[in-house]
């Protein structure tokens, strides 16, 4: 990096930063497809023994971190803030999980340090700077992604982009990285043979549906949720519950997937 930070903080598996990693990036309001593409390129990098790459945001990071820690992977968060002020404050169980599964937390900032946006795109650098390339799954015109995409061509990593549909704002940040010489990728072969890296297991093992059971203490939110987008105020109406608390139960069944968010408070099974 271009003025390294002069500390780094440091939770967790400290091992980590000398694995093989790629970091995976993109919009904080994903779409269901870049969700998906997300958590999918994510497990599939990881069962391969790659540690994933990210910065703990909603959308793409959390989908990222998510799947990482899907089977035996870890993953790599980096933060804006300090580790006593976690952003955002809904992925802190994600952080908790993060570190609960051999992973690792780092910012450059001390543990006390609050939250200032000024601070993501310097956390940013250190996402790239961390990893071997950067897959950028969906992304705005000039987004924090398209941030750490150009800071990792000027640090000389392979930057990798997911294409989208050219009617889409999340695309125009992802389609325009192609254009500038950002690899066009379909599926992990893509990134591994870029990286003379052996495959060791298919992509299409990963994607098989696994039925599980919900856990007791979730079901009373669980199942007033459908396929059909709800929002929080709505389930809190029906289950009679505080909103605290039917807050909390859809930040775990999201953690575990059993749910996702949408843009404007909404929920819709998996």
């Amino acid at each position: 990096m271009e003025n390294p930070p002069q500390n780094l903080y440091i939770e967790g598996n400290i091992n980590l930063l000398n694995k093989l990693g790629i970091a995976i990036v993109g919009s904080r309001k994903c779409s269901e497809y870049g969700w998906k593409q997300a958590k999918k390129f994510s497990q599939a990098l990881s069962e391969n023994n790659i540690c994933i790459i990210s910065g703990l945001a909603i959308g793409i990071d959390t989908a990222a971190h998510i799947g990482a820690m899907s089977d035996i992977g870890n993953t790599i968060a980096v933060l804006g803030s300090g580790f006593n002020n976690i952003y955002p404050k809904e992925n802190k169980e994600l952080y908790e999980k993060i570190l609960g599964n051999d992973g690792c937390v780092i910012s450059e900032y001390s543990p006390n340090t609050k939250v200032d946006t000024k601070n993501f795109p310097e956390r940013n650098k250190i996402i790239s700077a961390l990893s071997e390339g950067v897959l950028v799954v969906e992304a705005k015109y000039r987004s924090g992604s398209t941030i750490t995409a150009n800071s990792a061509f000027k640090q000389g990593k392979k930057v990798f982009a997911i294409p989208s549909n050219i009617d889409s704002k999340l695309g125009i940040g992802t389609n325009k990285l192609i254009q500038k010489g950002a690899k066009l990728v379909t599926n992990i072969q893509d990134i591994l043979k870029e990286l003379n890296i052996n495959i060791c297991k298919d992509i299409e093992q990963n994607w098989k549906y696994k039925e599980r059971e919900v856990p007791i203490k979730y079901k009373i939110v669980y199942d007033i949720m459908g396929n059909m987008p709800i929002d929080i105020n709505t389930i809190c109406s029906k289950t009679e519950l505080p909103i605290q608390d039917v807050s909390e139960q859809l930040t775990m069944l999201e953690l575990n997937e059993y749910i996702r968010s949408l843009p404007g408070d909404m929920f819709i099974r998996v």
